[in-house]
């Protein structure tokens, strides 16, 4: 890429020149001052040598093609990568002695800079250092500074030239064990329409009846079986889809930086999509309210729009009763949210009762504060106990919990209770 940018001065001294600078006028003092011609002498050779460095500096060729490679171009969490530049001199001198430093942010290096021999014209060299993704986010790495050196150090000239190269490093995901039901898989028949599903008792087909429930899907073997009403999807939905929400409302997350529960939050919802895309199963992520159906991207996309999530104010009253109307899809709904309230529990209750399966991450936001106390652990116990006596999987997420384990506890079946209503 021609160097198209901003120039920096000409001709600017280094510290070793601005050494020889003051040297040149102390030499020439003192030898006007004590009559020490040799003195004089010494000034004139150091100033001869400035000169020849400023000369030599200004003539070598600054005509330079820069092209920067960044691989990969995505890194997960933690990953290794790197960045390869290649310099061509284009001109028609040599050049001088290049140091070479990248404008990359400090989080993903503690490099960036190189030192390049003088480049004949026509010649190419390649500099290459190494990143890390130490935090998630997208970042842009360049332009370059090259920087001409003359063979003393004493003059240098200053470039920046190049594009930038755009790098996404994804959250931190955790690798999680199979045996959470996910539900919702959809069994087509030959020509296209819905199979009944088999009647089972997995929770996945059939759970206890809760408040509010159609009676006309009571599923009466397994009533009289348990003792108790049981309700069940006649037919799996259509679209295979998990519908993941994800609460980023900045009034409700505490902590700052990557300890903080936006980021435990963000954390879990990579995680388990990359699980559940591992399965096979479409993935719709939602986390402001609906203007039309999500589309059911790839992996790599919800973690490349996971990767520069912020928290922000959002209506998450109307996108829970979205999802409870359907349009974020059916089948399996998993929730990653903070503590809620009375009122906000009560509505994600009701939006999960059109799902086969359901899921809830609670991220224990005062936790991440370091102000936990025993009201508010005792609010976030009636809270997971109040979900799972509707019918939901549930774990609780706090400060420094390894996701890993506490998506173990969501292989127990919730204990249902008849007509709980939170």
């Amino acid at each position: 890429m021609p160097d198209r940018s901003r120039r920096g001065p000409l001709g600017l001294l280094t510290e070793r020149g601005q050494g020889l600078l003051v040297a040149i006028v102390l030499l020439w003092a003192a030898a006007r001052s004590f009559g020490i011609p040799e003195l004089q002498m010494a000034a004139v050779g150091v100033l001869a040598l400035l000169v020849l460095a400023v000369v030599f500096v200004l003539v070598s060729s600054a005509r330079l093609r820069v092209e920067r490679l960044v691989r990969p171009g995505r890194l997960f969490h933690d990953g290794q990568g790197e960045v390869v530049l290649t310099l061509r001199n284009v001109g028609r001198l040599p050049t001088a002695t290049l140091e070479l430093r990248d404008d990359v942010p400090a989080i993903l290096t503690a490099r960036g800079t190189a030192v390049m021999a003088p480049l004949r014209p026509g010649a190419r060299a390649t500099a290459r250092y190494p990143i890390r993704g130490l935090q998630r986010g997208r970042f842009d790495v360049g332009p370059l500074v090259v920087s001409m050196r003359d063979p003393f150090g004493v003059v240098v000239r200053a470039r920046t030239m190049g594009d930038t190269a755009p790098l996404v490093v994804y959250p931190p995901i955790w690798r999680l064990p199979d045996g959470v039901p996910l539900g919702g898989t959809t069994t087509m028949g030959g020509e296209g329409r819905p199979r009944p599903q088999p009647s089972g008792e997995d929770l996945s087909n059939v759970r206890e009846y809760v408040r509010g429930d159609d009676l006309r899907t009571v599923h009466w073997a397994s009533t009289a079986h348990r003792g108790k009403l049981m309700v069940r999807q006649s037919e799996a939905p259509q679209d295979p889809r998990v519908v993941l929400l994800l609460d980023v409302r900045a009034s409700r997350h505490l902590g700052r930086g990557p300890s903080s529960s936006f980021e435990t939050a963000v954390s879990a919802a990579a995680s388990i999509t990359y699980h559940v895309s591992a399965k096979g199963r479409q993935v719709a992520l939602v986390d402001r309210p609906l203007r039309a159906a999500p589309l059911a991207l790839s992996w790599q996309e919800w973690l490349e729009r996971l990767a520069d999530a912020e928290p922000e104010d959002v209506d998450l009253a109307t996108l829970v009763h979205q999802v409870g109307q359907g349009t974020a899809g059916d089948g399996t709904l998993i929730v990653v949210t903070t503590v809620p309230d009375a009122a906000e529990l009560r509505a994600l209750v009701r939006a999960g009762r059109g799902f086969s399966t359901r899921v809830a991450v609670v991220v224990d936001a005062s936790s991440h504060a370091g102000r936990p106390d025993d009201e508010e652990a005792a609010r976030t116990g009636s809270t997971a106990a109040a979900m799972q006596a509707a019918g939901w999987r549930v774990t609780v997420v706090g400060a420094g919990d390894r996701f890993d384990t506490k998506w173990q506890d969501l292989m127990r079946r919730p204990r249902l209770s008849a007509g709980a209503q939170p």
